[in-house]
């Protein structure tokens, strides 16, 4: 509605639009259903062998439905704006595929536009993205195979954001020297094998084993010296595990969050 209100100059396409709500938001209920359960690779792209911009729902073409989002929804001066904005601003500053490492700076296409023009502007496939996971992490890449799908941060199934998966190793340095953490996946047993697979190509496809080992490194330093503190203070290794590092584990942002696997691997760590 909000994009329809926007569009000026093009009587025709406004019309179109406005008689296609009811069945872009039939699409859009497909989709979040779809989602939830982990299908979204089964909805299809657009044929373009029918021609360049073929009709994609009801009577929009492929072009217009871009064309919605690039000049209707995105522009500043338009009534829709404000919806891109609160989307964007939703993400805290912290790009949900990289758990919050680069900071989003647009909207992201989950399943991108030039293939799936009938969800350009459907909320639930725009999220916030920083440009590393944009540009090079996810790109204009999309799934036709249930393992191949990354997750998608705000819609997916539940197990992904409320049970670990991601963990990590640390490899003490030589005397005071700061050693390095190796992050990896690890989804529990009782997962579907495909959820496993989606699990390790999110990690891939987002370089988090480097992007995770990068933000510890520089947090590394500062736990270290607390720890040597607490023993120059006479501390025991179970009072400084009690203390400093399971609290370190327990207060992360979220289950898979960098911090929560750096301090449960230096937990381990101390004997």
């Amino acid at each position: 509605e909000e994009c329809v209100a926007g569009i000026t100059g093009n009587a025709a396409l406004r019309e179109k639009l406005a008689s296609s709500k009811p069945v872009l938001t039939a699409a859009g209920g497909e989709y979040l259903n779809a989602v939830g359960t982990g299908e979204l690779h089964t909805i299809p792209a657009i044929n373009t062998d029918v021609g360049e911009d073929p009709v994609v729902i009801n009577t929009l073409k492929k072009s217009e439905l871009v064309k919605i989002y690039d000049q209707y929804f995105v522009p500043e001066d338009k009534p829709a704006r404000k919806i891109y904005d609160a989307l964007l601003n939703a993400a805290k500053e912290k790009c949900p595929f990289c758990g919050g490492i680069g900071t989003p700076r647009n909207l992201d296409h989950f399943l991108p536009k030039a293939h799936f023009p009938q969800f350009s502007v459907l909320p639930r496939n725009l999220v916030p993205a920083c440009r590393d996971c944009n540009m090079d992490g996810k790109g204009h890449a999309f799934a036709t195979k249930a393992e191949d799908q990354i997750i998608q941060p705000y819609a997916d199934k539940d197990r992904f954001f409320t049970e670990q998966w991601i963990f990590a190793t640390y490899h003490a340095g030589i005397k005071e020297e700061p050693g390095n953490f190796i992050y990896f996946t690890s989804p529990p047993e009782g997962w579907p094998d495909v959820d496993k697979l989606r699990a390790r190509k999110h990690f891939e496809d987002f370089d988090l084993a480097k992007r995770y080992a990068t933000k510890a490194a520089e947090q590394l330093g500062i736990v270290l010296n607390q720890i040597r503190t607490m023993e120059q203070a006479g501390l025991e290794i179970v009072d400084i595990q009690h203390v400093l590092l399971q609290p370190g584990v327990d207060v992360a942002p979220f289950v898979n969050h960098w911090s929560k696997g750096m301090y449960h691997a230096l937990l381990l760590s101390l004997h």
